[in-house]
């Protein structure tokens, strides 16, 4: 160890010398100074300490080996990138067409027209023969109207406007068992025939305003039962008239007799 000291004091005394220099003159120039950092010591005299790289030192143990890493995994490979698409090729040259064949087989010629045969001889005329005996007259029709009338709400049949209704007894509102007329009946009778139907409608001039709202009128064949027409009656017309009513603090709609002209049409 003292040989060591020894070999480095004699390669490195200049260096030494200026460091003990540096050193005690500092010391002597002003008492209790302590060099702080190195910028406090000339760069000239700082160059001189570096002394000669020393020897070099033996080679140190060799150190402890270190944990095995894992194993890889079996069979396991390492892909590589997908090459680049190769260039299209060329579009093949197309082939020509070939050549059509040949059509169907020749048209065969147009046959000739057959002659006309000739015209048959016209045959003799039959003879007459004789009138069947006439049929018996059918009985009439049950169809079509055999009587029209317009009748006022008085009773009163329009002339110009009606058929049929010449001989015709129209008795209006007949009374019932207590005395009261029953408003909005008609009792027709005294027709030249027997009727079988008879379709009624309301004449719209004849109503008074929009309230109260007419009723369809009811017709009947006969003397109706609900009416005090006479027996002989042949047909029954009765027009009403529909209202509401107040029954507390409801409104109820009802249906009352009315007199209210129509037309009429029986066959």
């Amino acid at each position: 160890m003292i040989a060591r000291i020894v070999t480095s004091i004699r390669r490195n005394a200049v260096a030494w010398l200026a460091l003990f220099v540096a050193l005690t003159g500092t010391s002597m120039a002003a008492s209790h100074y302590v060099v702080t950092n190195v910028k406090q010591i000339k760069p000239s005299v700082i160059k001189k300490l570096h002394g000669n790289r020393g020897a070099t030192g033996p080679q140190g143990p060799t150190g402890a080996q270190g944990q095995q890493g894992k194993e890889g995994i079996p069979g396991a490979s390492i892909k590589g990138e997908k090459g680049e698409k190769g260039v299209t090729g060329q579009k093949g040259v197309e082939g020509q067409a070939g050549a059509t064949g040949p059509s169907g087989g020749p048209v065969g010629p147009t046959g000739e027209a057959g002659a006309n045969g000739a015209t048959g001889a016209t045959g003799a005329t039959g003879a007459t023969g004789q009138a069947g005996a006439t049929g018996a007259t059918g009985s009439g029709g049950g169809g079509g109207v055999k009587a029209f009338a317009h009748i006022k709400s008085t009773g009163k049949v329009a002339g110009a406007e009606s058929e049929g209704f010449g001989s015709a007894i129209i008795k209006v509102e007949p009374k019932n068992e207590e005395g009261e007329a029953e408003e909005g009946v008609y009792c027709i009778s005294g027709l030249g025939f027997e009727p079988k139907n008879a379709v009624v409608s309301v004449d719209a001039s004849e109503i008074p305003g929009v309230e109260p709202i007419p009723a369809t009128p009811l017709v009947t064949i006969g003397k109706s039962t609900t009416s005090s027409c006479a027996v002989s009656t042949q047909i029954t017309v009765e027009t009403d008239e529909l209202g509401f009513v107040k029954e507390g603090s409801t409104y109820v709609l009802v249906e009352e007799g009315a007199p209210e002209g129509f037309y009429i049409s029986v066959n």
